[in-house]
């Protein structure tokens, strides 16, 4: 609306200064007559109707739509015979006044000052030309981006979508073996997934949460994790994230990392690591992720991969040029290591 009434206003004081112009350029030696401001008043006259058909009319109608021969030579025609008539109309006033000489009824100066009047039609019309496509391109510009940005939440409401069902598949299949040997951690575990289930109802509908919320999740999920895995494997969680920080994060964009982790880091035959430190800074936030690496054989199709195709593209949608994510297997130690940092100061509010 504000831009409206500046744009209003600027349209406003441009045509009243042109009309006024016939006052202003007058020396001091002349009176103003209406027949002097007559003769003056023409041209801008002219200038202010080409401008607005143009801009209000000809432009929206044949220029953008694409029908621009049509604009052209109505403007051509147009542009002629204004100048034509404004010509003539300055002559007239002119000779009432007795203001022409010899010299401005020759040939020559006549065709002189309609091509003059021609030449300012012209640049009228270039100008409105300009500032209406000026205007169009923002607007398309404005309906593009918000195109662009419900097309982006969309996706990303459709990868949550996928990543609750992927997650509770792989949750429910480690109860399930529970209760085949211990019926009391099977109980624990349920629990224990009670709470996440309030996480993935409630908090994953919001584009983010705060970064406590997300890190009380994941410790859940460790805890549930550990109650299925024996002795001979290391679970270390480091979450260095300060008192007073109120930092945001894209809900469940590190769970699938940690899924991984359990899913290829522990062997049920040979010792077996995951140690996982999560760290928050004025400047950024860290997952880091190392475990023992135990590839799936080929026939193991859990999972199918899906969580680390999700996890790249909700940073890609949700983080874009505004993160990193390093991943590599060192093959002498047979360690993986997964690392994704997140470039976002604005997350903080100390």
């Amino acid at each position: 609306m504000n831009r409206n009434k500046t744009a209003i206003s600027i349209n406003v004081l441009i045509w009243v200064t042109i009309f006024l112009s016939p006052i202003l350029v007058l020396g001091l030696d002349q009176s103003l007559s209406w027949p002097r401001f007559l003769r003056g008043i023409g041209m801008p006259l002219v200038l202010l109707v080409v401008y607005y058909l143009n801009y209000l009319w000809l432009i929206p109608k044949y220029f953008i739509r694409g029908k621009r021969r049509f604009f052209g030579l109505f403007n051509i025609a147009l542009v002629i015979s204004l100048a034509v008539i404004v010509h003539f109309w300055f002559q007239w006033f002119s000779a009432r006044m007795n203001l022409l000489s010899q010299e401005e009824n020759g040939l020559a100066m006549q065709v002189f000052h309609i091509l003059y009047y021609m030449f300012c039609l012209g640049v009228t019309i270039t100008i409105a030309t300009s500032i209406r496509m000026s205007i169009q391109w923002a607007k398309s510009e404005k309906e593009r981006e918000e195109a662009l940005n419900a097309l982006k939440e969309a996706e990303l409401e459709n990868l949550r979508y996928q990543i609750n069902p992927h997650f509770m598949l792989n949750t429910l299949n480690n109860i399930y073996a529970l209760t085949a040997f211990d019926q009391q951690k099977a109980q624990t575990a349920i629990m224990e997934l009670s709470k996440m289930m309030r996480h993935i109802l409630y908090d994953n509908k919001e584009p983010s949460i705060s970064l406590r919320n997300e890190l009380e999740f994941i410790d859940n999920y460790i805890n549930l994790m550990k109650l299925r895995l024996s002795s001979d494997v290391e679970i270390v969680k480091d979450f260095n994230v300060p008192k007073n920080c109120q930092a945001t994060v894209a809900p469940l964009i590190f769970i699938s990392l940690i899924e991984n982790a359990f899913k290829h880091g522990i062997s049920p035959t040979n010792k077996s690591f995951i140690h996982i430190n999560i760290q928050a800074t004025n400047e950024k936030i860290v997952c880091e992720i190392k475990n023992s690496n135990y590839p799936k054989t080929d026939n193991d199709h859990s999972g199918h991969g899906i969580g680390l195709k999700q996890v790249q593209r909700r940073l890609d949608l949700s983080y874009p040029g505004r993160y990193s994510w390093e991943k590599e297997i060192d093959e002498k130690t047979n360690i993986y290591k997964s690392k994704i940092t997140l470039y976002d100061t604005q997350l903080h509010h100390h």
